[in-house]
Parts: C-alpha cells; structure tokens; sequence
C-alpha cells in the first residue's frame, strides 16, 4: 500500500471525477464497488461484497480478536484481517514485523519492502510466488491498536487481485482516508453506506 502504487488505483477508481475538479470537495470520489467499513476502519475494492467471520488473531505470543472480510473465487482469495490489540500499544513495530513472517513463508519473495502508509503508521509489503504458481501479495499495517493484514491470492497480473491489493485504504471513524497524499485532501468515504 505505498503511496506510490496507490497513486495508479486512484487513477483507475477515481480518474475522472478528479480529473473534472470533483476531488476539490469533501466528498465521496470512489466507485460504488468499494466496500466501506467505518467501524473496522477500513476501505477495499473486493470483486464483490466479502463474507465475514470472527476470529482470534495471534502473533508474537499476543492474541486479539479479529475480524475477516473475504471473498473466495475459485483458487482466488482476497481477505482483510483486522485484529484489535487494544490492551497494547497504539503501535507496535515488533507485531506487525511478526505479523509479516508467517506470510513470507508462503513461497518465493518476489518482493518485499518496511513501509510507512503515512507517518506513524508502520506496515510491511510482500509479494511471495507460491508453489502452485499463484501470486500472494499482502500487507501489515498497524494504527489505534488495530493490526491491519490483507491479502490478494490469484494468478500473476490478476486484475481484481491488483485492483483490491491497491485499493485497501485505512480510515477514521469518520471515513477519511488517513493516507496524506501530498497536495491533494484526503478521500472521504461514506459511512453511512
């Protein structure tokens, strides 16, 4: 989720209404394919609305509860874990780098990167090719006691898996995107959707 790649889904979301000034706003300025959900604080573009489940979420010998919002196609997977560590600190570095082994070990690294999806939020990027051949892509973020993984399993060059791996915005209660993109205002997601 660096902001550089997340300039191209941007574009591909929301390339015209920016384009015609929409953008100036505090409004809404993405499909209505995101899915949004203010109270997990998190916003993605799945292929269509995600299952859910509970769950308890576990990494350097720290457990939470967790939820996941999921869509499966075939041997696609698309999943965003939100675990809520809020005994804990706001931020944990040593979390989200456990958080990032277990996904390293899923195949070859491709690539993989410690980045920051704005200050003070810390996070990790992993692209891993598995055995069978799908391509993983995922990524661990941390911000408010809340431990951020997503994941994108699909063939190389799946659109919908790239689509959703960029897509993934974290937000405030409120809906906004708590990426700063230098010299434009935050997106603003509806929470009442």
């Amino acid at each position: 989720m660096s902001k550089f790649e997340r300039i191209g889904v941007a574009v591909l979301v929301g390339a015209l209404p920016f384009l015609q000034g929409a953008a100036v706003e505090r409004e809404s300025t993405y499909g209505e394919n995101v899915y949004v959900n203010c109270q997990y604080r998190f916003a993605a573009i799945f292929p269509r609305a995600p299952m859910v489940r509970d769950m308890t979420y576990t990494a350097s010998g720290k457990s939470a509860p967790a939820r996941e919002f999921y869509v499966e196609q075939g041997a696609n997977r698309f999943s965003v874990i939100i675990a809520n560590f809020a005994s804990g600190p706001a931020v944990d570095e040593q979390l989200v780098e456990a958080a990032a082994v277990p996904l390293r070990q899923t195949g070859k690294i491709i690539y993989q990167a410690g980045d920051v999806y704005d200050p003070g939020i810390p996070g990790r990027q992993i692209n891993v090719s598995q055995p069978n051949g799908l391509q993983h892509r995922a990524s661990v973020y941390m911000h408010d006691h809340r431990l951020y993984i997503t994941r994108s399993i699909a063939p190389e060059g799946n659109f919908p898996a790239l689509q959703f791996e960029q897509s993934v915005s974290i937000i405030d209660a409120n809906g906004t995107d708590l990426d700063k993109n230098v010299g434009q205002p935050s997106r603003q997601y509806d929470c009442r959707r």
